[in-house]
């Protein structure tokens, strides 16, 4: 069963109180502060990260391994905390950062594991140096710039009201801040949209469960005991649940103090690894499937097949996001010939070029979403897709202007494919591509002793067959042919051989 993970951003309101906002800023360089402490600490212990530990199996076959972030951060701790069983530790903490003296715990391990991150990746890349080439630059460690990360002991999250009809919006999180001179927790006013209310509703929900099966099994089991798979899988989110959040500052022109402020909390959720299509098929040759079949002024054409027989169909179209597209383009191209020769290295028309890329990423997010939910309406456990490529300019002719919106409308559909495999996989659906030669060429009607290829004209498709008489849109075609190559019934159209050709038993004679 994989981890899907997702991150909520949750803004902080933009008039939060001057005492707060200095104090988060008092934390995070604190935080920094203990991060660049400990990051100096592992460099001057190099050794441990190549340390070997000899353990052993459940069939007590002994091996070694190297340590975990785990054993790591009990021995920096050992270290450099002055405890009862270390009074006189070898690297004192308190010695170096005397603020850090009342740091919660839990805040003191995440930094400790910020910087055995941080160290390990630079001692990994530092020995890839050194082994390779050395006339390159060595990889530096530098100084850390981290966001405050908060474990689930130092948040507060509010208390969402499950039942719809009386769900109040709670406008607060607090978290453990050094507020006037003291550890405290902090609530900060942020402003939640309905995905963070739906799934921190979601999140309350499942740790309530997760709190109640996990007493349930250590009530009936001893404390020693190992816990079988089964209650293993019982205790693991099987919705949304919230992870340690992280608090990021982002300098912005429009908030007071140049700075704004947000929350990002990540949320995880154990699935189903859908099966591979193989398998799926050969259990069930008639398992409703969708293909899609993606295009320029139709974004996507979509069809539900449930025992080889078309149940359900749907349109998105896309002329109105070329057009947009094109007008934006041809804005750009006639700034350009009025500003003369552009500058190497710097981006021209930055406002345009992000309108653009927006454009199409919104698109690119919105058809995902119709085309999983379409698939989810259908209970498709599959979604098929054409394996398109390299991208082809056109042969006719264009404008600047048109051929890149021409190649803009080609990638878009990579971005598509991109995020449907995203969103499917949350929902155990299996994404598959084909090939897509003669998809949208080929009559999806016509038995296999007529297979020709079929006139296309623009978006219009016309069956040449004089027994059969057929046309259709030709994206409608290409998705009626996909489903052909899903279940192996397509085929490919037969070769003509001139008359006055010759056998070539007879070119050899």
């Amino acid at each position: 069963m994989p981890t899907l993970v997702k991150t909520v951003k949750i803004g902080i309101h933009k008039e939060v109180h001057a005492a707060k906002w200095r104090a988060i800023l008092a934390t995070q360089e604190l935080y920094n502060q203990t991060i660049a402490f400990y990051m100096e600490f592992f460099v001057g212990h190099l050794a441990v990260l190549d340390a070997r530990k000899e353990v052993h199996r459940k069939d007590d076959m002994p091996y070694e391994r190297s340590w975990k972030n785990q054993e790591l951060l009990t021995f920096a701790e050992v270290y450099t905390l002055d405890t009862k069983a270390h009074p006189h530790p070898l690297q004192p903490l308190i010695e170096s950062l005397p603020s850090a003296r009342t740091m919660p715990v839990s805040l003191r391990r995440a930094a400790i594991n910020h910087a055995i991150g941080k160290v390990k990746s630079w001692y990994s890349l530092r020995k890839l140096w050194e082994s390779t080439d050395r006339k390159k630059r060595p990889p530096q460690l530098g100084q850390p710039n981290e966001p405050i990360t908060f474990y689930a002991d130092m948040v507060a999250y509010p208390d969402v009201d499950l039942a719809v009809q009386r769900q109040v919006r709670h406008d607060f999180v607090a978290v453990e801040l050094f507020y006037e001179g003291k550890w405290q927790s902090v609530p900060l006013p942020v402003s939640l949209h309905r995905q963070a209310q739906a799934v921190l509703s979601e999140s309350q929900a499942e740790s309530a469960r997760i709190h109640v099966a996990t007493s349930q099994i250590k009530s009936r089991k001893n404390p020693k005991e190992k816990w079988t798979a089964e209650e293993k899988a019982t205790v693991r989110p099987q919705m949304w649940h919230a992870l340690s959040l992280s608090l990021y500052a982002r300098r912005d022109k429009q908030y007071p103090g140049g700075l704004r402020f947000a929350l990002h909390v990540p949320f995880e959720k154990w699935v189903d690894a859908p099966q591979k299509a193989k398998t799926q098929f050969a259990t069930n040759p008639g398992m409703p499937v969708v293909t899609v079949d993606l295009g320029v002024n139709r974004l996507a054409v979509m069809g539900a097949f449930l025992n080889d027989k078309l149940i359900a169909t749907k349109f998105v179209h896309g002329g109105e996001l070329n057009h947009k597209r094109h007008l934006l383009l041809n804005a750009i191209y006639k700034k350009r010939g009025q500003s003369g020769r552009l500058q190497k290295d710097v981006q021209d028309n930055v406002n345009l070029w992000e309108k653009v890329r927006n454009m199409d990423e919104n698109a690119a997010r919105q058809v995902a979403r119709q085309i999983v939910n379409f698939a989810l309406q259908n209970e498709a456990k599959v979604v098929v897709f054409e394996y398109l490529r390299g991208y082809r300019a056109p042969k006719e002719k264009m404008s600047k202007s048109g051929r890149k919106n021409h190649k803009r409308a080609y990638w878009l559909r990579g971005k598509i494919v991109e995020w449907v495999r995203d969103l499917a996989f949350r929902e155990g659906i299996l994404t598959v591509e084909r090939n897509p030669a003669y998809t949208s060429q080929m009559c999806p009607h016509c038995q296999h002793e007529h297979r020709e290829v079929g006139q296309r004209v623009k978006h219009s498709f016309t069956c040449l067959n004089p027994n059969h008489s057929y046309q259709a849109d030709a994206d409608f075609v290409g998705m009626m042919n996909l489903y052909c190559k899903w279940n192996g019934t397509f085929a490919y159209p037969r070769k003509k051989k001139c008359a006055d050709e010759s056998k070539p038993a007879q070119a050899i004679a």
